[in-house]
C-alpha cells in the first residue's frame, strides 16, 4: 500500500576532497605588507546504511571520518606567528604544515510506526573531536561563548521523539534531547599538567512543533 510497506536494505558510501582558503595580512620576505593566503585541503569519507522491515520499523545510520590539513603562519625567520595578529609583532610571509585536525562520529536511528497515525523515534548522535576538546579548553569557549567548553573529546546526544498525525495535513511532534556534559569551569591535571573541565553539567532541550500543510 506505500513505498515503506516491505522489506529492503540500502548501503552506501561518499567521499569529499576539498580546500579551504584563508587569507591574513602579511608581509613578503622582503618586508612588503601584503595578503597572503593558505589553501587548507581537507576530505572527508563515510559510510550509510538503512533497513527497512516490512511496514512499521526502519534503521538509519551513518558515519563519517573528517580529515583538516592545520597550515600555521610563520615569519621570515621560520618562526611561528601567534593568532590573533597584535599589531606590534612581526607579520607572517608563509604557512607551514602543524598537527592535521581529526574527527569521526554520525548517527543511528529507529523508527516505529505504532500507529497509522503515531510514529515513535530514537536517536543517538556521537562526535568524537580532540581538536575540539582541546580549543574550548580556554576562557570563552571556543566561540566566545562561556557553554561551549566540552567535558570531553566525545560528545553523545540521545534524542527519543514522538509525531502524531492528527490531520491529513496536521502534524504534531515532540523531541527531547539528552545533551552531552559541558562545563564553564577549568582546573589543571596534577597528572598531565594540561587544563581540563571539571564540574560537568547538561542542558538537555525540549521541543515541540505543529506542521500545517496546505
Amino acid at each position: 500500500t506505500g513505498p515503506r510497506d516491505h522489506t529492503y536494505l540500502n548501503v552506501g558510501s561518499f567521499y569529499m576532497y576539498g580546500r579551504s582558503v584563508q587569507r591574513l595580512s602579511g608581509a613578503t620576505t622582503e618586508g612588503v605588507p601584503t595578503v597572503i593566503t593558505a589553501r587548507e585541503p581537507f576530505y572527508r569519507v563515510g559510510g550509510n546504511m538503512t533497513v527497512n522491515y516490512r511496514c512499521c520499523l526502519q534503521f538509519n545510520a551513518l558515519w563519517m571520518y573528517g580529515h583538516d590539513n592545520n597550515l600555521l603562519p610563520i615569519d621570515a625567520n621560520g618562526m611561528l606567528v601567534p593568532l590573533p595578529a597584535v599589531g606590534t609583532q612581526t607579520p607572517p610571509v608563509g604557512f607551514i604544515p602543524g598537527r592535521a585536525a581529526t574527527f569521526n562520529g554520525g548517527f543511528a536511528d529507529v523508527e516505529w510506526l505504532a500507529y497509522p497515525w503515531m510514529m515513535v523515534l530514537m536517536r543517538w548522535d556521537s562526535v568524537h573531536s580532540n581538536a575540539d576538546y582541546v580549543n574550548g579548553l580556554t576562557a570563552g569557549g571556543f566561540t566566545g561563548s562561556p557553554f561551549n567548553g566540552a567535558a570531553s573529546a566525545t560528545r553523545n546526544r540521545f534524542t527519543p521523539g514522538v509525531q502524531f498525525l492528527l490531520h491529513a495535513n496536521i502534524k504534531a511532534s515532540f523531541e527531547y534531547q539528552f545533551r552531552p556534559s559541558q562545563s564553564v569551569a577549568f582546573a589543571t591535571s596534577p597528572v598531565t599538567g594540561l587544563p581540563v573541565a571539571i564540574n560537568p553539567f547538561h542542558t538537555n532541550t525540549a521541543v515541540a512543533g505543529l506542521e500545517f500543510v496546505y
